[in-house]
C-alpha cells in the first residue's frame, strides 16, 4: 500500500466530519433565527389582539352614543393599561403599541404618530395625573 491510497479514507473521513459540523452548524442558526422571528411575532400578535379586545368592548356603546365616541372609548381604555409601555415605545419612536394605538384610532401612518409622540413626550407623558381621554383627545386632534 502506497501512501496515497492511505491518506483517502481519511480524506473522506475528515470531508464527512466537517461537512457534517456545518450542517449542524446552520441548522442551529436557523433555529435562534426561528425563534427570534416567533418571538416578534407573538409581541406583535399580542399587541394587535390587546387593541382587537378593545374594538369588541367598545362596539357595544355604537348605537347610543355619537359616531366618534366608540373609537375614542376603545383608544383611551388601551391608553390607560397601556400607558407605561407607550411612554416607553414613544421615547424610543416606535412600537407595536403605538401602531395598535394608531390602528384603534384611525390614524394612517403609526410611524408618523410615533415620530408626534415622542417630539411631544413630555406633553404626554410627563404628568401621570392628566386623564388618559385629554391625552386622547389630543392625538386625535392631530392629522397624522
Amino acid at each position: 500500500m502506497n501512501e496515497s491510497q492511505t491518506s483517502t479514507p481519511h480524506r473522506t473521513w475528515r470531508r464527512a466530519g466537517l461537512m457534517l459540523g456545518l450542517v449542524l452548524t446552520s441548522q442551529l442558526l436557523a433555529c435562534s433565527a426561528i425563534e427570534v422571528t416567533v418571538r416578534r411575532g407573538l409581541q406583535g400578535t399580542t399587541a394587535v389582539g390587546k387593541a382587537s379586545g378593545y374594538t369588541l368592548k367598545a362596539t357595544g356603546n355604537a348605537s347610543v352614543t355619537p359616531p366618534n365616541v366608540p373609537r375614542l372609548a376603545e383608544a383611551t381604555a388601551f391608553f390607560e393599561s397601556q400607558r407605561r409601555v407607550l411612554a416607553r415605545q414613544a421615547a424610543a419612536g416606535g412600537g407595536e403599541d403605538i401602531a395598535a394605538l394608531a390602528r384603534l384610532m384611525d390614524k394612517r401612518d403609526a410611524q408618523r404618530l410615533a415620530g408626534w409622540m415622542q417630539a411631544h413626550y413630555s406633553d404626554l407623558f410627563s404628568d401621570r395625573s392628566v386623564a388618559a381621554s385629554k391625552v386622547i383627545s389630543r392625538i386625535d386632534a392631530q392629522t397624522i
